[in-house]
């Protein structure tokens, strides 16, 4: 990590900032793009074993891989991260089946706000009540977010599938700081061992449960293969690239910060490309979802 005395340039700090609302662009639109391509008939395993296949590649594009140079430590990390991402993205994907692209976005979201809390419960790391503040009221968006137009609490099995993503999302997230802090690790290498491991397990799962699924590759439309190529570039082998570089080369702080961007993108995207109607409560629901997750990071940062 480089300290303030190697800080980049103003100009180049731009360019970072926007390259992470690029991702945080890409994430946003990858809920809505999820969600046409389940709907074409694409099954989970299938669509995620294509999707971290064809990152792979691009991965190599983006940096140089030593072979010699991974390490034991390295490949255990991949692998454990790349089975809770494996997890982590199944949940996603088939939550956005049954809910709609903006509360998967919003509720995602919920997983920075469950790192304090982990941190607190396992980690035995006590932070400041202003982060518990936020936890508590980001919950209380998540329950406007369940209101229907009704105007009844009712939480799809969707919605629920999304938080169980969530909250292995956030044990993640600790786990991956509790598993590389202190130690020289080369979080590329960890990063392309997790993409295939999340290849191979939905081999796996394509073998195991769907083995029809197979035949279905020569069918998929040409436009279904656009979106899984973009999520497979722009939101996985990018997105995880530019993370790395930017956290290199400014703080992790400020690349959550902007990250944090990912639900209201999200939203954004599923009004335009699904044409889903946010009704009001929504709407404050995710704003406080959203409010909760960036200050929550702030006062965590400070």
């Amino acid at each position: 990590m480089l300290n303030d005395t190697l800080r980049p340039p103003r100009a180049r700090l731009y360019l970072i900032d926007i390259g992470l609302i690029a991702v945080a662009l890409s994430w946003g639109a990858s809920y809505s793009l999820m969600k046409l391509i389940i709907q074409a008939g694409v099954a989970v395993p299938l669509f995620l074993m294509l999707r971290f296949a064809l990152s792979v590649p691009f991965m190599f594009m983006g940096t140089r891989i030593n072979f010699a140079k991974i390490r034991q430590g390295e490949v255990v990390n991949g692998v454990i991260f790349g089975v809770l991402l494996y997890a982590i993205l199944t949940f996603e994907t088939l939550g956005v089946k049954y809910t709609t692209a903006s509360n998967a976005g919003f509720l995602i979201a919920l997983s920075v706000i469950l790192v304090p809390i982990f941190e607190r419960v396992i980690g035995k790391k006590r932070q400041s009540n202003m982060v518990y503040l936020m936890c508590l009221l980001s919950l209380v968006g998540g329950g406007l977010l369940s209101f229907s137009d009704s105007r009844f609490f009712s939480f799809n099995s969707g919605d629920i599938l999304i938080l169980l993503a969530a909250l292995i999302r956030g044990f993640q997230i600790f786990m991956f700081g509790r598993q590389t802090v202190g130690k020289d690790y080369s979080l590329v290498h960890i990063t392309l061992i997790e993409l295939v491991t999340v290849a191979v397990l939905g081999l796996v799962g394509v073998s195991l449960f769907s083995p029809s699924s197979f035949s279905m590759i020569l069918h998929i439309p040409y436009h279904i293969w656009g979106y899984i190529l973009f999520l497979s570039l722009f939101a996985t082998a990018f997105s995880f690239l530019m993370q790395l570089y930017a956290a290199k080369v400014t703080s992790p702080t400020r690349v959550g910060l902007i990250i944090s961007l990912e639900p209201a993108f999200a939203a954004m995207f599923a009004i335009i490309i699904m044409q889903e109607h946010i009704g009001l409560l929504q709407s404050i629901g995710g704003g406080i979802i959203l409010f909760s997750a960036l200050v929550g990071r702030m006062i965590e940062g400070k």
